[in-house]
């Protein structure tokens, strides 16, 4: 699961609220079909090696610092629960699990497992008893108090070729950029996407915290600006 709770982010930062919504999806799956339970609370488990394969876009030691900031901050717990002794695979599961016992899901009171994705159409509209719903048209709006990029937003970045410091740091720009000047869009995904086109093409290299090629970036972002705004 590549999401994070924007909430959890602003605590922990980015890469530890990732991998928080990994562990807790999991362990809700595990909770759903009653696997993994031990003392009273279900788990999943993973090594470092593990977690790597699963987020390539973070070092190893990454992870370690996330999974031990996500511990420090309470917001995970670990064991180990291995049948094997000389197995140290650690496990872990969020601080606060919810009882899905007691969530009105007909799929998880049979004991059956939770489906990993909803349809996309819901059943009444199959025999048209819903009509469909009209979109209302966007407005522009402010950007969103700590924002943080979303899963779409750093997987534009990757695509860009910016390594995670970076989408940090673009991150940090862009927010402090649009705050400062009260832009309003009407697709924010589509204002950062212009953003991460013109880091490359007026600061002319892959940015750092030490570049002083922002100067020209925020000038040439303005020049773009008023083709999304209202």
């Amino acid at each position: 699961m590549h999401s994070f709770d924007p909430e959890i982010a602003k605590d922990v930062g980015v890469n530890a609220a990732v991998l928080y919504q990994n562990i807790l999806w999991w362990t809700q799956k595990n909770a759903a079909n009653n696997k993994h339970c031990h003392d009273g609370r279900y788990w999943t488990y993973n090594s470092i090696k593990a977690f790597d394969d699963l987020f390539p876009y973070l070092t190893t030691a990454q992870i370690r610092r996330a999974l031990e900031k996500l511990e420090a901050a309470g917001l995970i717990l670990s064991g180990t629960f291995n049948k094997a002794a000389y197995d140290r695979t650690k496990w872990y599961c969020p601080s606060q699990q919810i009882n899905l016992s007691k969530i009105a899901n007909g799929i998880a009171e049979k004991g059956e497992p939770i489906p990993d994705s909803k349809p996309d159409i819901k059943p009444n509209s199959l025999f048209g008893d819903e009509a469909p719903k009209q979109q209302k048209p966007k407005r522009a709006v402010s950007l969103p108090d700590g924002w943080v990029p979303s899963d779409r937003n750093i997987e534009d970045a990757m695509k860009r070729d910016f390594s995670t410091e970076e989408i940090n740091h673009e991150a940090e720009q862009f927010r402090n950029y649009h705050h400062a000047k009260g832009s309003t869009f009407k697709d924010w995904d589509a204002a950062w996407r212009t953003w991460l086109g013109n880091a490359r093409k007026f600061a002319g290299a892959r940015p750092t915290r030490n570049s002083g090629g922002h100067n020209a970036l925020m000038a040439g972002f303005a020049a773009y600006a008023s083709k999304l705004e209202d």
